[in-house]
C-alpha cells in the first residue's frame, strides 16, 4: 500500500491498542515500581486499566509509557526488559490467536492478519521483494522518539515470533528500520550475525525459504485452544469513542485533556469532529448515555451505583441528564426493557 494512501487512512480513526494486551504489560511495571499509578497517570493511560474493564487504550498512551520507560530505565535496561516482557507476554498472546498447524509461513501469514484486523494503525505483510522474502511492517508516525520506540517494539516481536515457532535463535539475513539512528538494541535481541540497513520506508526481516516452509514449533504442553480475533472500531466517531470511554467515570472531560490524550490538537480534533457532523459535547453525551442504558439493561446494578460510576454528582443529575436524552427516568426505562 503507497505511505500516502495509508496515512489518508490513518487520519480516519483514533489508533487504538487492546486493552487485553496492555494491561498485563502495565503490570509488568511492578518489576520497577511498588505503586505503578502515578507512572499511568503521568503517560495519560486510564487508572481503570488494570482491571480489564474497557476494551480498548489510546496508542498515543502506551507510547508516552514507553517513553517515561525509557527515560527512567536507560536504553539499555529497558531494551532488556521490553526483550522479556515480548517474550513471556506479547507473544504468547498474539500465538493464542492462529491455528499453528502448518509452516512457519502460514503461522506468519495468520499473525498478520490478526495484526491488521486488530490493529488500523499498523500494516504487516509476508512480501517478497529483491528476490528476497519479507517480513515487513508499515507505519506512519511523526515524533522521531515514539518512531524508534515503536520500532523497536515492533522489531522485537517479529524476532521473537519467529524464533517462538521455529524453537530456535533465528537471525534474519537482513534487517530493514524506518529509523536513521543506530539501533542499539539489536545487541540484546542477539542480532549480531544480521546486515541492518538504516533509513528505510519499512521495518522489515528477510526470512530464508528454508525457515519458511518448514513445520511449526512449539514448546511442549502449549494450550492450543484458539482465542477470539475482535477487529478494532472502524471511522473515526466509533475509535474516539472507545478511546475516550475509560476515562469518563471520572467526570466530563474537557476537549483540551481529550486532545491531549489522543496526541492531537484541540483544532484537528474539532476539524475531525466536524467533518463527521458532531460536537464534541454531542459525542460525549452519546458515549455516557449508551453507557447508561447499557448499565440499566443489568437490574442486578443499583442506578445509584451507575450514577457513580459514570461520574455524576448525584442521582438526581444522572437522572435529569437520562431523561433529556431518552424521554424517560432511568427507572422507567430499566422497567420497560426488562425480559417478559
Amino acid at each position: 500500500m503507497p505511505s500516502q494512501v495509508f496515512e489518508k487512512e490513518q487520519s480516519a480513526f483514533i489508533p487504538l491498542l487492546r486493552a487485553e494486551y496492555i494491561a498485563p504489560f502495565v503490570a509488568r511495571l511492578k518489576d520497577f515500581e511498588n505503586n505503578v499509578y502515578p507512572l499511568i497517570e503521568q503517560a495519560g493511560l486510564p487508572e481503570s486499566l488494570l482491571t480489564n474493564e474497557y476494551d480498548y487504550v489510546s496508542e498515543q498512551a502506551v507510547l508516552n509509557l514507553l517513553k517515561l520507560m525509557a527515560e527512567k530505565l536507560g536504553r539499555q535496561r529497558f531494551s532488556e526488559w521490553l526483550y522479556q516482557v515480548a517474550r513471556s507476554i506479547f507473544i504468547p498472546q498474539h500465538l493464542a490467536k492462529i491455528s499453528l498447524k502448518g509452516s512457519v509461513r502460514q503461522a506468519l501469514i495468520d499473525f498478520t492478519h490478526v495484526v491488521n484486523l486488530e490493529s488500523k494503525q499498523t500494516q504487516v505483510h509476508l512480501k517478497t521483494a529483491l528476490k528476497k522474502v519479507w517480513f515487513a511492517r508499515f507505519r506512519q508516525k511523526e515524533d522521531p522518539i515514539e518512531i524508534d520506540l515503536s520500532e523497536q517494539f515492533a522489531l522485537t516481536m517479529m524476532v521473537e515470533l519467529v524464533r517462538a515457532v521455529t524453537q530456535t535463535h533465528w537471525q534474519p539475513i537482513d534487517i530493514a528500520l524506518q529509523s536513521s539512528n543506530e539501533a542499539h538494541y539489536l545487541n540484546v535481541l542477539k542480532l549480531n550475525e544480521s546486515q541492518v540497513f538504516y533509513a528505510r520506508n519499512v521495518t522489515a526481516l528477510s526470512i530464508s525459504d528454508a525457515v519458511l516452509d518448514g513445520p511449526v514449533k512449539l514448546k511442549e504442553g502449549w494450550d492450543s485452544t484458539l482465542k477470539t480475533i475482535v477487529e478494532s472500531p472502524k471511522g473515526f466517531i466509533a475509535s474516539l469513542q472507545f478511546a475516550l470511554l475509560p476515562y469518563m467515570s471520572s467526570g466530563r472531560l474537557p476537549i483540551t485533556a481529550a486532545a491531549d490524550l489522543l496526541g492531537l490538537s484541540v483544532r484537528t480534533l474539532q476539524r475531525r469532529l466536524s467533518e463527521e457532523g458532531v460536537s464534541y459535547s454531542q459525542m460525549v453525551e452519546g458515549i455516557f448515555f449508551q453507557q447508561a442504558k447499557t448499565l440499566l439493561l443489568n437490574k442486578d446494578i443499583a442506578v445509584t451505583q451507575i450514577s457513580a460510576s459514570l461520574g455524576y454528582a448525584d442521582v438526581a443529575h444522572f437522572s435529569r441528564a437520562f431523561k433529556r436524552m431518552s424521554g424517560f427516568s432511568p427507572r422507567v426505562f430499566r422497567q420497560n426493557n426488562q425480559p417478559k
